[in-house]
Formats: structure tokens, C-alpha cells, sequence
């Protein structure tokens, strides 16, 4: 575990998941830290790395002033399943908002205000960063079938769902407590496509959601996923929406804004 920083004052968590981070996770702290404000906690998801990913981390934090804590899977559980221990401690912790940040600075923590703003204004309990609404997904380094496929298989879900959001594939998400109190979370996918479900449920239950244009990284150290495991991931969802899956997470939500 690392270092805690207690519950009084606490505004932002952010939750980092990673695996075998060690090499990206130092520059992506480092960039978080000048965009960081007083009252923010990173809650670092060590998801069963097998390299120095949480001492890297634990190095990166108390070089650049960042509250840490880490929290550390035994072995690999999947992208959703890190998410979901670190919403459950940030939660646990009493931030007001609790913002979704990949290790491996695809996305940019300079906009991290831009992503949370909707929330601090009252005008959204989700925020959703966008790599399509931006219209620079592909002068960025989106590869071209990439985003294609985002297109293809955002109007399919579209379609099923009865939404209209720009896409559902991208991993910079902002939540308020009441949204995440309201989403069922903890019985959604352990794998790749927990944002686009925590968005699908977010948009069935009526709640809040603002989608805001974002800057993306694609690099060499940038993760990418196995396309046909992914695709099969949300078909599964796709298959289990269509059953009546996700009829019990029709709740309320209790309030909006922080």
C-alpha cells in the first residue's frame, strides 16, 4: 500500500489503473502533477504487474508532490476490474469527483479541468472525453481501421441502445459520487469496454453526460488492444442488453454536480 492522504478535503481522486507500467508511468505522473490542484488523491490500480510499476509510481508521486495511494491486485484481473477497485476507494476516500486516467499518457492531463469542469458546474454528472468529436482523432495518429472500426461499432451500439453518443471507446471519464452511486459498476465487464458500459448504463438511467472534445497520444508506449477480443467483449454486451441484462440498474439518481 502506499502512502494515504486522509478523506478531509479531498475533491478529485484519479483513478490510474496499470499493468506493467513501469516505463510510461513516471512522464504521465510527472504531467499530471503540473495540471494537479490541492485536494487530489491518485488511487494507482496495480493491476498483477510483474515489473516495478507501483515503486516507479510510488517514486514518480513523491518527486513531483502528488498524494498517492496504491492499491495492488495479486494477479491480473482485466482493465474494468482495476477500475473498479480504484472507483470503490475513491468513493470510500469522499472525493466529490472521481476521473478515469490511463497510464500511458494517451490522454492528456493538461485537460483534466476541461474534463471535470461539467461536474463542478452542475451541468453534468459524467463527463466523457471524445477523440471524435474533436475532428482530430486522425491528424493525432488514430490509425485509420481504428477508427474506422470506432464508427462502425459506435453506431451499432448506438442502434441497440437507443443512444446518440459520438463514440463509445475512448478512457477519459469523469464521474460524480452520485452517478457512480447510481450505476450499478461493480457488476459490469472486468475487461476492455467498462467505459463504454458505464457510459450505456449512464444514458439509460437518464443521468447527466456531456461529452467534450480531447487531445489523444499515439506513441510506441501507447496501449492497443487485440481487436477480435474486444469486438467479442461487446457483443457480449451488446447480447446481454438485449436479454434485459441491465433492467435492475434502473435507478435514480440522487442529485447532480459535486
Amino acid at each position: 500500500m502506499g502512502s494515504k492522504e486522509s478523506a478531509a478535503g479531498l475533491e478529485l481522486g484519479v483513478i490510474v489503473p496499470a499493468f506493467n507500467a513501469q516505463d510510461v508511468l513516471p512522464r504521465t505522473l510527472e504531467r499530471l502533477a503540473a495540471a494537479a490542484s490541492a485536494g487530489l488523491i491518485v488511487i494507482l490500480v496495480d493491476d498483477g504487474s510483474r515489473d516495478a510499476t507501483s515503486g516507479v509510481a510510488r517514486q514518480a508521486a513523491s518527486a513531483h508532490g502528488l498524494a498517492l495511494e496504491i492499491l495492488r491486485h495479486p494477479v491480473n484481473r482485466g482493465y474494468g476490474a482495476a477500475q473498479k477497485t480504484g472507483l470503490r476507494r475513491s468513493l470510500e476516500l469522499g472525493c466529490c469527483a472521481h476521473v478515469l486516467l490511463h497510464a500511458d499518457g494517451q490522454y492528456e492531463p493538461a485537460e483534466l479541468p476541461k474534463l471535470i469542469g461539467p461536474l463542478r458546474e452542475g451541468r453534468a454528472e459524467v463527463v466523457f472525453g471524445s477523440r471524435i468529436i474533436s475532428g482530430r482523432a486522425l491528424r493525432e495518429g488514430m490509425p485509420w481501421l481504428r477508427y474506422a472500426g470506432n464508427r462502425l461499432i459506435t453506431f451499432v451500439e448506438n442502434a441497440v441502445f437507443g443512444l446518440s453518443f459520438a463514440e463509445y471507446h475512448a478512457g477519459y471519464m469523469a464521474y460524480s459520487s452520485q452517478a457512480l452511486r447510481a450505476i450499478a459498476f461493480e457488476t459490469l465487464t472486468n475487461g476492455f469496454h467498462f467505459d463504454g458500459e458505464m457510459l450505456m448504463c449512464a444514458g439509460k438511467l437518464g443521468l447527466a453526460v456531456s461529452e467534450v472534445p480531447i487531445t489523444t497520444h499515439y506513441g510506441p508506449e501507447s496501449t492497443s488492444l487485440e481487436p477480435l477480443p474486444y469486438v467479442w467483449e461487446i457483443v457480449g454486451i451488446l447480447a446481454r442488453y438485449l436479454r434485459g441484462g441491465y433492467f435492475f440498474q434502473q435507478r435514480t439518481c440522487p442529485g447532480r454536480g459535486l
